[in-house]
C-alpha cells in the first residue's frame, strides 16, 4: 500500500473542506431564498370554511354522526376537504347518493335542485342542504 505524504493529506482534507462548506452555503441560501410557509393562507381557509358551516353544523336538521352526501359547484378538491373538515364527525361522501347531502356553492346556488334532491334548508353564503326525494 502506498501512504499519502503530509502535504498531500492536507490538500486533501482542504478540498473536502471547501466542498463541504460549498454545499452548506448551497443550503443556506436555499433556505434564505424560499418563499414563507403557505400555513397561514390554509388556516384562513379553514377558519373561513369552519363559519360558513358552522350553522348547518349547529343544526338538529343533521345527525351527529353518520355519512351525508356532498354537492358543490367548484372543481377545486380543497372545498370538499374544507367541507369534510368543517363537518367532522361526519363522514361526508363525494356523492349525492345519500339521504342528506350538504350542497358547497361558492357562487350561487343550482337552480333548480338537482335531480332527485329537493332543499331542505338554505343556511346562507352558499351552504345547502338537500334531501333525496325518495328518502324516508
Amino acid at each position: 500500500m502506498q501512504q499519502i505524504a503530509p502535504a498531500e493529506s492536507r490538500k486533501i482534507t482542504v478540498a473536502i473542506l471547501i466542498f463541504i462548506f460549498c454545499c452548506l452555503l448551497s443550503s443556506f441560501r436555499v433556505l434564505r431564498d424560499a418563499p414563507p410557509p403557505t400555513g397561514i393562507h390554509v388556516d384562513h381557509l379553514q377558519q373561513r370554511s369552519d363559519q360558513r358551516f358552522a350553522a348547518l353544523k349547529a343544526s338538529a336538521l343533521l345527525p351527529q354522526q353518520g355519512v351525508v352526501g356532498y354537492i358543490g359547484d367548484s372543481s377545486d378538491p380543497s372545498d370538499y376537504y374544507l367541507a369534510q373538515y368543517a363537518l367532522a364527525p361526519l363522514v361526508v361522501d363525494h356523492s349525492p347518493n345519500h339521504p342528506l347531502v350538504v350542497g358547497n356553492f361558492t357562487s350561487s346556488p343550482p337552480v333548480p335542485a338537482p335531480d332527485r334532491l329537493q332543499l331542505v334548508k338554505d343556511f346562507g353564503s352558499g351552504v345547502l342542504l338537500f334531501a333525496t326525494k325518495d328518502a324516508k
